[in-house]
């Protein structure tokens, strides 16, 4: 389906034309620091309740993490499988965060998208950036998974359903984020780490 279809608002539009261009090689806009495969312990994040949470999650085989844009049509259109991801893997000891990243975006109204969506996992709120910055996270929806030790294996698209700007597929052909959590559950090396993202940048500052 092309993305024009989906009554986007023109400042979006130009927004991820602007990302496409920016994260169409394998880099992603990563910062050298934060490549997979580096160790981060003991990262304190906030849910929408004002609530602190320690990431990698306590007790969890892997911390999936998973940055969005509320008025981003990809993070929307992605919404469905998000959740599906979240339970798929709820009894594997995986556990998912939505993150929300606007700074001009309330509690409440992130909430009111979460149910709008059918977002039921967890849900952080990191207005100012700081959360996407420490992992790297530069686009929406763009996910990240921690390894129960805090390593960053995987950072990255969901699935490559956008393959293109403005080209969008119903079934896609490569589930990366599910092969990373696959392969990490069974121990085995994760062959992708990194991919490329299509949809919404996330603010520098």
């Amino acid at each position: 389906m092309s993305m024009l279809s989906l009554k986007t608002p023109l400042g979006n539009l130009m927004r991820m034309a602007l990302t496409a261009a920016l994260l169409s090689n394998s880099s992603i806009g990563a910062r050298a620091a934060d490549t997979p495969g580096n160790t981060l312990s003991a990262i304190r994040a906030v849910d929408l309740d004002g609530k602190v949470h320690i990431l990698p999650a306590e007790s969890s085989r892997a911390t999936v993490l998973i940055f969005i844009l509320h008025d981003c049509p990809v993070c929307n259109r992605y919404a469905p499988e998000i959740g599906r991801i979240a339970s798929d893997y709820n009894t594997s000891s995986v556990v998912t965060y939505v993150v929300y990243e606007e700074s001009d975006l309330t509690r409440f109204q992130a909430r009111n998208h979460a149910k709008a969506y059918n977002l039921t996992c967890g849900l952080l709120y990191d207005p100012l950036h700081k959360l996407a910055h420490l992992v790297g996270a530069t686009a929406a929806p763009e996910a990240v998974l921690l390894s129960s030790c805090g390593n960053v294996v995987y950072r990255g698209r969901i699935d490559d359903a956008f393959k293109h700007f403005g080209m969008s597929s119903s079934q896609p052909s490569n589930h990366d984020l599910r092969d990373a959590i696959d392969s990490l559950l069974a121990g085995r090396d994760i062959l992708v780490a990194q991919t490329p993202v299509v949809g919404c940048s996330i603010p520098p500052d």
